[in-house]
């Protein structure tokens, strides 16, 4: 996981951080992790909420990622929530897609 925060790029796509990496396919196209900063949501209740919305948000719409995968590449991704407020699953899948799109479109052409 530190190769990630080392050698992975990154996007900034509010309420989300998004930092990737690809690497040789495996048996799943993608990976990812989500993490939601204590500092900002104290109680575990509101950041357990923030992770299930953002994995299911991920699990609807990573096919978004199938063209990355198409060309022989897994990638290792990590989800982290920047928003200082608790938002709706709506706005939540919206940045997600916008995150998806942005990461299979500049994996495909690297």
């Amino acid at each position: 996981m530190s190769e990630l925060f080392v050698s992975g790029k990154s996007v900034f796509r509010p309420p989300f951080k998004a930092i990737w990496t690809t690497a040789a396919l495996s048996a799943c196209p993608a990976a990812v992790a989500v993490a939601v900063p204590k500092r900002l949501f104290k109680h575990a209740v509101q950041r357990n909420l923030l992770k299930r919305r953002t994995r299911e948000a991920f699990r609807l719409n990573k096919q978004l990622l199938d063209p990355a995968a198409n060309n022989g590449r897994h990638i290792r991704l990590m989800l982290i929530y920047t928003a200082e407020d608790t938002l709706p699953y709506a706005q939540i899948a919206t940045a997600v897609q916008k995150i998806l799109r942005y990461i299979a479109c500049h994996v495909t052409t690297d």
